[in-house]
């Protein structure tokens, strides 16, 4: 799942609380929570995110139809390096 597989990515930059409920709202399908507790954690400490790293998670906002919550929030994670892409 490509979740997971950013979860995965970003692991590095989030603590590891927050990686314990990010991959128990993945096993709860609960997508939108999962990718808006990613965003949450990673503007409230502005950690960089590669541009693919952005592009993925902005993707699947747009495919689930999610609205700007996500999107605003990564307005506070400057550009870090780029990563290998998930999706594409």
């Amino acid at each position: 799942m490509l979740l997971h597989g950013l979860l995965i990515r970003l692991d590095n930059r989030l603590p590891g609380k927050d990686i314990t409920l990010i991959a128990e709202f993945i096993d709860a399908n609960e997508l939108g929570l999962d990718l808006e507790q990613m965003a949450d954690v990673l503007s409230e400490d502005e950690q960089p995110l590669a541009s693919d790293e952005r592009v993925d998670i902005l993707a699947l906002v747009d495919r689930m139809q999610m609205g700007d919550r996500v999107p605003d929030a990564l307005r506070f994670c400057p550009k870090g390096e780029v990563t290998r892409p998930l999706i594409g």
